[in-house]
C-alpha cells in the first residue's frame, strides 16, 4: 500500500487483475517510466509486501528483479504471493545492502524513506550499489520544513540531479478517488484498529490526508543519475 497517484493526463495501461489497485500502481507507474528498464538489472529497497516489484517486472520487463525490505513477515509474503520469472525478495536493510558494488542499472525506493534512521548512510549504499550512468528512482513525503535537507542529502550524495518533480497535489486526488476502496477494506478489521488503519491509509478527514491538502506535508518524485 503506498498514498497513490492520479492525474488526468497520465493513466496506466492496466490489466484487470490489477485494476482494484489502480491508484497505489499508478505511483510506482510514474517512478518507473522515467527511464527505460527494459532489460536492466533493478533493485527497490523497501519493498514492503512486494506489490510495487512484481509491477515493475511484469510490465516494464527488466532483466531482473529484487525487492529487498527490512520486515521478514513482508519477505515471506512476497514469496508466498509473486512468483514471477527473474523477480526475488530478500530480507535486508536500507542502510547496510547486502549487494556488490555495481550491481544494479537502477534502484527504486518509494515511500519508504521517512522511516529510515540514516538517510544519508543510506544514500551512501544505493550509490554503491548503482553502476555508472545507473540511476534512482526516489519518491517519498517529508513535512514542509524538512524539505530542504531531504533536498541537500540528495545533492550532496554524489548523484546528479535529473528531475525533481513535486507530486503533493496528484497524491492528494488519488487519496480522494481511492477513499472508499480502501474504507471498505478497514471496516472488515477489528473497530479497535480502524482509527489507526485510516489514518496510514490516509482517508478524507484524517491527520495524514490534511497534512497533504494543507500542505503541511509535501511529496516528491526524484530521478538521479550516478555519474560515469
Amino acid at each position: 500500500m503506498n498514498y497513490g497517484y492520479a492525474s488526468e493526463s497520465e493513466k496506466a495501461k492496466l490489466r484487470k487483475i490489477d485494476e482494484k489497485n489502480r491508484y497505489c500502481i499508478q505511483l510506482y507507474h510514474h517512478v518507473a517510466s522515467a527511464i527505460n528498464l527494459k532489460d536492466k538489472d533493478l533493485l527497490e529497497v523497501g519493498c514492503g509486501r512486494g506489490g510495487g516489484s512484481s509491477y515493475i517486472m511484469r510490465y516494464f520487463k527488466p532483466s531482473s528483479m529484487m525487492g529487498l525490505d527490512f520486515s521478514r513477515k513482508s519477505i515471506e509474503f512476497c514469496k508466498k504471493f509473486y512468483s514471477v520469472k527473474g523477480l526475488s525478495f530478500y530480507v535486508g536493510d536500507a542502510e547496510s545492502l547486502l549487494f556488490e558494488d555495481n550491481k544494479f542499472d537502477a534502484v527504486v525506493n518509494v515511500e519508504s524513506s521517512h522511516c529510515y534512521g540514516n538517510m544519508d548512510q543510506f544514500l551512501r549504499e544505493v550509490f554503491r550499489v548503482i553502476r555508472p550512468d545507473g540511476h534512482f528512482l526516489f519518491a517519498d513525503f517529508r513535512k514542509r520544513d524538512e524539505i530542504s535537507t531531504l533536498r541537500k542529502q540528495l545533492v550532496h550524495s554524489g548523484f546528479e540531479l535529473i528531475k525533481e518533480e513535486r507530486i503533493t497535489q496528484n497524491v492528494l486526488r488519488a487519496l480522494e478517488l481511492d477513499n472508499n476502496r480502501k474504507l471498505k477494506l478497514i471496516q472488515k478489521v477489528p473497530r479497535i484498529l480502524h482509527k489507526s488503519f485510516s489514518d496510514f491509509a490516509g482517508l478524507k478527514g484524517t491527520e495524514t490526508y490534511e497534512s497533504f491538502r494543507s500542505g503541511d506535508r509535501e511529496y516528491f518524485n526524484f530521478v538521479l543519475k550516478k555519474k560515469n
